[in-house]
C-alpha cells in the first residue's frame, strides 16, 4: 500500500489533483495520433468526402444519416455486398446494422471537412472529448467522494488501458461522447437533488436525450439514475422513483424515433436486443457480462473473447465471476458504511446490460468504468487507513494495485494505437495474396477461415482505402471444428464442417436464432452458386455443396485456406479427392 500512499501524496487534491491525472493520461494515450484510419473510418470517409476518397461501398448511403449504417436491410444492397466480396454468401439476405448516432457524425463530418487527409488530427479531436470527459468526471468525483478519493477514482479511470481501445480508433468516438453527456447527466442530476439547483431538473433530461443521439451506450446513463435514487436520493421510493419518469420519457421518444427512421439491428447474432430476441439476449447476456466485468477488474481484455473458442470464453466467464466475488467480498465493509459506495456498484453492474447486446469489449466500459473506478477508490482507501489481516484480502488488494495502478497505465499507450497492429495484422494476412502479379484480376477463394469478420473487415479495410487488392473475394466455410472439402467434378466442392458458424464472432452478418437455414436454401451469386445440403439442429449448416462457373482449375481463381493468420495458397482437390482443414492448417489428405 505504499505505493498508493505515495501515489496521493503526489497527486495532491482539488484543481490540482484533477489537473495531474488528466495531465498523465494525456502522455499515456498521446500515441493515438499515430494511430491509423481502419475499416469503419474508411468506410465514414467515403460516405462523408466521396469527392476525396472515393465513392462510399455498399454499406449505406452517402451523408451524415448513413455514417454508422453498416447493413442497411436491403436484399438487393446484400447481395450487392456480397458479389463484391465484402459479405460472405450466408449473410441474411435482410441483414441490418444501423445505427443512430447523428452528433457523433457531425463531429466526423467536422474531420473530413478540415483535414480529411490527416488521421492524426481525427485522433487529435478524439483526444480533446476525452480530456473533456476527464474534467467532468473528475466534476462528479468531487461532488460524491472526498477529495482524496475523488482524484484516486478518476486516476483508476482516466489510467485504465481500457480508455485505449476508444481513442485508437476514430469511429469509437461516440463512446467518449456518450460518456461525457451520461457524466453531465448525473451532475445535473446530483446537483438538483442535493443543492436544490432545479434547472437540473430540466437539464438532466435534455442532456439524456443529447447522448442518446451520439450513440446507443448512453442508455447505460439510466443505471446510475436508478442506483442514484436508490442510494443517495431523499423521500420515499415511490417520490424518488417517480423522478426518473422524465428520463424515461426522453428514452422511449428516442427509441421512437430510431425506430420510425429505420434504424436498428435485424439479423444479427452478435447484435441483439432484449425485447426482439430475449431468449438470444438472456444467454449472450451470461456469456458476456462476466467477460465484461473480468475485463473492468482483472488485466484480461474483455476482446480476447472475440477470438477464443467458446469453451474458453466460458472459461474467461468463470475467471470473471471469480475475481468480481473475492472484490465483493473485499468491498463488503465499504458497502455496509457508503451509499456512494452501493451507487457506484449497482449503477457500474446495471450498466453492463446495455453493453451486453453487442460482443464483450473494453471499448464498451465507458460506462462500467465509472462505477468501477468509484468503488475501487473507497475501497482502496479503506484498507489504506486500516489494512487488512486476512491474507486473501491483502493478496487482492495487492493484485488490484498492481492491475490498475501499473499495468494498465502501462499498457494504455500500446493499447491506444490498437488499430497499428490491427492494420500490420491484416497486411499479413494478405501479404501472400497480394504478392501475385495479376491478383487485381482474380477471385480470391477462402475455402475455410475461422473468423469471417476479419476477411470481411480485411477486405473493406483495403478497397476503402484503394489498396490493389483482388477483383473479388469468396469465402466457403467458417466454423470452429475442422472442415471436410471434397472434389464431387470439375466445378463442384463439397464441405462438410463442424461447428460452422458457430462461434458468436462468425454470427455478425446471420445468427441461427434469429435466421436459422434450411435444407435446400441456395444463394446465387455471379462466380459461385452455394446450396445448403444439411443443417443441425440448432440451424447452422453442416453440409454445404459450392458450384463454381467455370472449372476450379481455372487461373481466375486464387485457392486459399486461412493458416492462422495468413492466407496461405493451397491446390484444390482432385475430382474424388477430400481434403480435411483441422486448426487453422491447410490441407491435410
Amino acid at each position: 500500500m505504499r505505493l498508493l500512499a505515495a501515489l496521493l501524496d503526489w497527486l495532491g487534491t482539488g484543481r490540482r489533483g484533477v489537473g495531474r491525472v488528466l495531465a498523465v493520461a494525456l502522455a499515456l494515450t498521446l500515441s493515438c495520433l499515430l494511430a491509423p484510419l481502419i475499416s469503419d473510418d474508411w468506410l465514414a470517409a467515403r460516405k462523408l468526402a466521396p469527392e476525396v476518397h472515393g465513392p462510399p461501398l455498399p454499406f449505406g448511403d452517402p451523408g451524415l444519416h448513413d455514417v454508422f449504417v453498416f447493413g442497411t436491410g436491403d436484399p438487393a444492397v446484400t447481395l450487392q455486398a456480397q458479389e463484391q466480396g465484402y459479405l460472405a454468401w450466408w449473410a441474411a439476405p435482410d441483414i441490418q446494422l444501423a445505427f443512430f448516432r447523428p452528433l457523433s457524425a457531425l463531429t466526423h463530418a467536422l474531420d473530413h471537412t478540415l483535414w480529411p487527409h490527416s488521421s492524426a488530427l481525427m485522433h487529435a479531436q478524439g483526444l480533446a472529448w476525452f480530456a473533456v470527459l476527464v474534467l467532468a468526471l473528475g466534476a462528479l468525483y468531487r461532488r460524491l467522494l472526498g477529495p482524496r478519493a475523488a482524484v484516486l477514482a478518476l486516476a483508476l479511470y482516466a489510467w485504465d488501458d481500457a480508455r485505449g481501445m476508444v481513442l485508437s480508433f476514430v469511429a469509437n468516438r461516440n463512446a467518449l461522447l456518450a460518456g461525457l453527456c451520461g457524466v453531465g447527466v448525473l451532475w445535473l442530476h446530483d446537483r438538483w437533488r442535493r443543492d436544490g439547483w432545479r434547472p437540473g431538473a430540466v437539464l438532466g433530461p435534455l442532456l439524456l436525450g443529447v447522448g442518446l443521439l451520439t450513440a446507443e451506450l448512453a442508455l447505460a446513463t439510466t443505471a446510475f439514475l436508478f442506483a442514484y435514487s436508490l442510494f443517495l436520493d431523499a423521500g420515499s421510493l415511490r417520490a424518488r422513483l417517480a423522478r426518473l419518469l422524465p428520463y424515461a420519457g426522453v428514452v422511449l421518444a428516442w427509441q421512437l424515433v430510431y425506430k420510425a427512421l429505420g434504424y436498428g439491428v435485424v439479423g444479427s447474432g452478435v447484435y441483439t436486443h432484449p425485447l426482439q430476441s430475449p431468449a438470444l439476449f438472456a444467454s449472450r447476456f451470461l456469456e458476456r457480462a462476466p467477460v465484461l466485468l473480468l475485463g473492468q477488474l482483472g488485466p484480461v481484455p474483455a476482446d480476447l473473447a472475440i477470438a477464443l473458442p467458446r469453451g474458453a470464453v466460458l472459461g474467461l466467464g468463470v475467471v470473471g465471476l471469480l475475481l468480481t466475488t473475492l472484490v465483493g467480498g473485499l468491498a463488503l465493509p465499504v458497502l455496509r458504511q457508503r451509499a456512494e459506495a452501493r451507487f457506484f456498484v449497482l449503477g457500474g453492474l446495471l450498466s453492463v446490460v446495455p453493453v451486453s447486446a453487442v460482443f464483450a469489449s473494453d471499448r464498451n466500459l465507458t460506462f462500467v468504468g465509472v462505477g468501477g473506478a468509484g468503488l475501487l477508490a473507497l475501497v482502496l482507501l479503506h484498507y489504506l487507513e486500516q489494512p487488512p489481516e486476512a491474507r486473501w484480502r491483502r493478496w487482492t488488494l495487492g493484485g488490484l494495485l498492481a492491475v490498475h495502478l501499473v499495468l494498465s497505465p502501462l499498457t494504455l499507450p500500446l493499447r491506444s494505437v490498437t488499430t497499428a497492429g490491427l492494420d500490420l495484422a491484416l497486411d499479413r494476412l494478405f501479404a501472400p495474396v497480394l504478392a501475385l502479379p495479376d491478383v487485381e484480376e482474380r477471385t480470391l477463394v477462402v475455402v475455410w477461415t475461422g473468423s469471417d469478420g476479419t476477411l470481411g473487415f480485411g477486405r473493406v479495410h483495403q478497397v476503402a482505402r484503394g489498396d490493389r487488392t483482388p477483383r473479388n473475394m469468396i469465402q466457403l466455410c467458417a466454423s470452429e471444428g475442422p472442415a471436410t472439402v471434397t472434389r464431387l467434378d470439375d466445378r463442384t466442392l463439397r464441405i462438410e464442417a463442424e461447428g460452422f458458424l458457430a462461434h458468436e464472432g462468425q454470427q455478425m452478418v446471420r445468427g441461427p436464432v434469429v435466421r436459422p437455414f434450411q435444407v435446400g436454401d441456395e444463394v446465387v451469386l455471379s462466380e459461385v452458386t452455394v446450396t445448403v445440403r444439411e443443417v443441425t439442429e440448432e440451424g447452422l449448416p453442416r453440409v454445404v455443396e459450392a458450384r463454381f462457373v467455370v472449372p476450379l482449375e481455372d487461373p481466375r481463381w486464387i485457392w486459399t485456406v486461412d493458416d492462422i493468420g495468413v492466407l496461405a495458397p493451397v491446390a484444390v482437390p482432385g475430382v474424388g479427392e477430400a481434403a480435411v482443414v483441422v486448426g487453422g492448417m491447410p490441407w491435410t489428405r
